[in-house]
């Protein structure tokens, strides 16, 4: 949307034009501007709240493993892999969205009745029974997780095209107008002040016709 100046007839039509769409435009900069400060509010505000969950959930995560590791040590890791191998793969994940300031953000939730049981054998050490519960537990959290991690991202991507919309308005956009609705001016100057002397010798041969 920029304007090349050498292409604009220096008409007062023009000029009018022009700085209609220039104020036009520094009123769409100022809207842009607000939208990228309600972003960095709401970005800073989701960022603390995220490293406050992702701690939670990795204490969580790390009492789970620390449970599994005791567990898997007194089975034998053979035969944890043939627990795993024998659940079945039903687990499926419900993807939504919604919007935040025009930013499409997905949302994931667990269907619960997927959930794969714990099939483990009678008598199987209670450290890993306590993992595996902890993990089915634990999903709805890992699932809010990766929702403030992608809505994190995907406003940190909007922000980046509102900064790049300013960047257009300041340093192409804004400046093509000034320049051309300078250059519109001085030629309408220029052609005002030739009017002016060409009405003035017009006068003054007049004026000699008259007197002679």
């Amino acid at each position: 949307m920029a304007i090349d100046p050498r292409k604009v007839l220096p008409t007062k039509l023009n000029l009018i034009r022009l700085r209609r769409e220039y104020t036009m435009m520094t009123r769409i900069r100022r809207v842009i501007e607000e939208k990228r400060e309600v972003i960095l509010h709401y970005l800073t505000s989701i960022a603390s709240e995220y490293a406050r969950y992702r701690e939670e959930v990795l204490e969580e995560l790390e009492r789970i493993y620390s449970s599994y590791y005791v567990g898997a040590a007194s089975e034998g890791f053979e035969r944890v892999k043939v627990y795993a191998e024998s659940v079945p793969e039903t687990l499926r994940i419900n993807v939504g969205m919604r919007v935040l300031f025009a930013v499409r953000i997905p949302t994931f939730n667990v269907a619960e009745e997927t959930i794969p049981p714990i099939t483990l054998p009678p008598g199987v050490d209670p450290k890993l029974y306590e993992s595996f519960e902890g993990i089915r537990r634990l999903l709805p959290k890992l699932l809010k997780l990766a929702e403030y991690e992608e809505t994190i991202n995907r406003l940190l991507e909007e922000l980046r095209e509102t900064q790049r919309l300013i960047n257009a308005l300041d340093y192409v956009i804004l400046p093509s107008y000034r320049d051309a609705i300078k250059y519109i001016k001085l030629v309408l100057e220029d052609r005002q002040r030739e009017e002016f002397i060409r009405l003035k010798l017009i006068k003054r041969k007049l004026e000699k016709k008259a007197g002679g």
